[in-house]
């Protein structure tokens, strides 16, 4: 998944998960996507 195909949902997902104390490693493997992707946004 690249940064700019997501719906505008599932980045406020990734990024309320990464600000509730989750490590961007975690929540990549989580939510199936590249931790590139969660530090590109």
């Amino acid at each position: 998944m690249t940064v700019g195909s997501c719906p505008p949902e599932f980045r406020r997902k990734v990024l309320d998960l990464g600000a509730s104390g989750r490590k961007v490693a975690e929540v990549a493997r989580l939510l199936g996507i590249s931790d590139r992707t969660i530090y590109a946004w």
